[in-house]
């Protein structure tokens, strides 16, 4: 399992960075955590299967 982290996004554009997180991992996406940083910025952490895992 990876994980990967946005740099800090404002809160109105989370889906927007969701949605390319989304586009680059597809279903190997395990997670989604979203934490506040300072203000109304937040930084997503994706957890995600490395290529070539296999789960089966």
């Amino acid at each position: 399992m990876a994980q990967h982290s946005t740099s800090p996004v404002p809160l109105y554009l989370i889906p927007q960075a969701l949605s390319e997180e989304i586009r680059k991992y597809g279903d190997s996406i395990a997670e989604v955590k979203v934490k506040r940083t300072a203000g109304h910025n937040y930084i997503l952490k994706i957890k995600h299967e490395r290529r070539g895992d296999c789960g089966d």
